[in-house]
């Protein structure tokens, strides 16, 4: 029977088979919907057939109304733009976009006209946004998000300008990042505008070479070089770049020149190139007020130096050749602030296939703990001889630890002890699992090679968050048994030799990495759907960015006033492969944007950064 076919109300429902003589059945001839069949021993039959064509009604619909409109069926309005015309319905306008209800509403004088002008748009935008209204289908492409997105925003179809936002923010590059961050103004996206701005500056030495970087409209290259997070790295480059893009239309842009110049920190400028360049560019000595300006040393548009150093990314796991199962990292990469890898060089024997092992920084020194095959040992790796040396071991064995430096002291705390007993079959693994959790703190003397035992932890825990926040170390969530995590937060004070609970965290979280940037810590990775800023000084917690990509099981590190979130996303047992995508957070501009690719997928991982002056 076809479902989509009209049923009688009046049609009867007859009872057939075999009865035997000696059975009485008393059938109804006649059954209205809410009658029910009588059959032997009262027994009563439903009547009612309950159809659901939902899956396969929405599309048919749309294809029948699509073939209205390509027949001329029923049609009542036709759209005009740039010339072209569009006829359509106003029912399935007016059910598409929050604009054509208004407009055929019937207090706007376009509800009674046949033939409507949309302005502001360009035929093909409209036209495909007409077609997305009937076929529920489209298609964004880098010619066509601009006008597609303009369109969207001002016809009010929101979710068609959420698929141009996403198809914009994953195609960020040194040459789209400029004209995404002047369409994202236009259609003021706060939010889209303020990460593809955020590319531009991070990436200013490949953006400042890209075509869209000569057509920057005056007043966002303003805001572009005058923003304190511009990475330039000499500012006689920022100087360069003005003139070029002010020769690039000298006759329309010379009057901006002089506001230009006023975003240079003239003062970092070498004395002699700017004077050598006063002597040869004509257009630049012509500047009315350029000597004065040159003169005031104290005019400064940016105030921070571009941060110096490098990433390091320590173990974990990559790959295996099936990509579905995984294999040891055995090497240390040693990657740029851009995610450049420069170098890579193999880990010390014993720290191969151990995994959970912590990592901090202590005068520009790596030092390295634990792991799975390596439960007490100590490693230093001394960045300026690129050598490894053995340290004292650990007084406790442990791995899925962390480590801090406070005061310029080594501290290792927490983790799981006697990886072995986890397969031995003996072992009551789900009664005293809890005696493996380690409260112990170790902080290393450096004299006596040796490590201390200092006051422990509240709350045994391991696959916590760790870092040093105004003169105290912090440890934030975790995994306090088999599988229960925890939204603990603990706090030890140096000075009294004593950890105590401070405020919980929102969530309950393990595998968070803390980051600690201007007396606040950034928590990041895990199962934490945002940035979570923490500030102790007035106890409170703070929602931030969205990452724009998976961040389970990655490594973290902070890098001036960004955090550079590396891999990560690895489960075995769903055969998820390890992640060589990266991504940054800038604590000033509050955004997430992605940077460069690792050199090989990684995950449970460490990151750390070494500084350079």
């Amino acid at each position: 029977m076809d479902n989509n076919q009209p049923v009688d109300d009046s049609q009867t429902t007859e009872v057939s088979g075999t009865v035997d003589d000696s059975q009485t059945t008393e059938v109804s001839e006649a059954v209205d919907d809410n009658e029910t069949v009588l059959v032997e021993d009262n027994e009563a039959v439903d009547n009612s057939y309950e159809c659901d064509d939902t899956d396969e009604y929405p599309a048919w619909f749309l294809e029948r109304l699509q073939e209205f409109r390509t027949d001329g069926h029923l049609v009542d309005v036709t759209l005009c733009a740039e010339g072209k015309e569009i006829p359509c319905h106003r029912l399935v306008l007016s059910a598409f976009a929050e604009y054509f209800h208004a407009m055929f509403s019937g207090a706007h004088s376009e509800s009674k006209k046949n033939k409507i002008e949309i302005g502001g748009v360009s035929a093909e935008a409209l036209e495909q946004l007409v077609d997305i209204a009937y076929t529920s289908r489209f298609t964004i492409t880098i010619d066509n998000v601009q006008p597609l997105y303009e369109a969207a925003n001002m016809l009010q179809v929101e979710h068609v300008e959420d698929r141009c936002e996403q198809f914009l923010t994953d195609r960020l590059r040194p040459d789209t990042c400029l004209g995404t961050w002047v369409l994202a103004d236009k259609v003021s996206n706060t939010n889209l505008s303020a990460i593809a701005k955020s590319f531009a500056l991070k990436f200013f030495e490949q953006v400042c070479v890209t075509d869209d970087f000569l057509n920057l409209p005056v007043d966002f290259l303003k805001t572009y070089i005058s923003d304190n997070d511009l990475h330039a790295k000499k500012e006689e480059k920022v100087l360069e770049l003005i003139m070029i893009w002010a020769r690039h239309d000298l006759q329309e842009r010379q009057t901006h020149l002089k506001d230009l110049l006023e975003c240079v920190r003239i003062s970092q400028v070498d004395q002699d190139h700017l004077k050598n360049i006063m002597e040869t560019d004509k257009v630049l000595a012509g500047v009315s007020g350029i000597k004065e300006l040159i003169k005031d040393q104290s005019v400064q548009a940016r105030s921070c130096n571009v941060f110096q150093g490098e990433i390091l990314l320590l173990g974990g796991v990559t790959e295996g050749k099936d990509r579905q199962d995984s294999e040891p990292n055995c090497c240390m990469y040693r990657l740029d602030v851009q995610c450049c890898c420069v170098d890579n060089t193999s880990l010390p024997q014993s720290l191969h296939n151990s995994a959970g092992t912590a990592a901090c920084v202590v005068n520009d020194d790596v030092i390295v703990t634990g792991g799975r095959k390596s439960l007490s040992q100590a490693w230093r790796y001394r960045s300026s001889l690129n050598s490894w040396t053995k340290l004292g071991s650990l007084r406790t064995e442990r791995y899925d630890h962390g480590m801090a430096v406070l005061q310029g002291k080594v501290y290792v705390v927490g983790g799981v002890k006697d990886e072995i007993r986890f397969s031995d079959p003996n072992f009551p693994f789900l009664t005293h699992l809890h005696e493996l959790f380690r409260r112990e703190t170790e902080v290393y003397n450096e004299v006596t090679d040796s490590w201390e035992l200092v006051a422990p932890l509240q709350q045994k825990v391991c696959e916590f968050g760790i870092t040093t926040c105004c003169e105290n170390i912090y440890v934030f969530g975790g995994r306090a048994g088999r599988s229960e995590r925890t939204a603990a937060v603990q706090c030890y004070n140096p000075t009294l030799n004593v950890w105590n609970f401070a405020t919980p965290m929102l969530h309950l979280t393990r595998d968070v990495i803390a980051c600690t940037i201007n007396s606040k810590v950034y928590l990041v990775g895990g199962n934490l759907d945002h940035v979570l800023c923490y500030d102790p000084q007035e106890d409170f917690y703070e929602e931030m960015a969205k990452p724009v990509l998976p961040w389970e099981l990655s490594g973290a590190t902070v890098c001036g006033s960004e955090i550079f979130i590396t891999g990560g996303n690895c489960d075995e047992d769903y055969g998820e492969p390890c992640s060589c995508k990266a991504q940054c957070y800038n604590v000033n501009s509050n955004t997430v944007i992605r940077v460069l690719d690792l050199p090989i997928p990684l995950s449970r991982h460490i990151s750390v950064t070494i500084p350079k002056l």
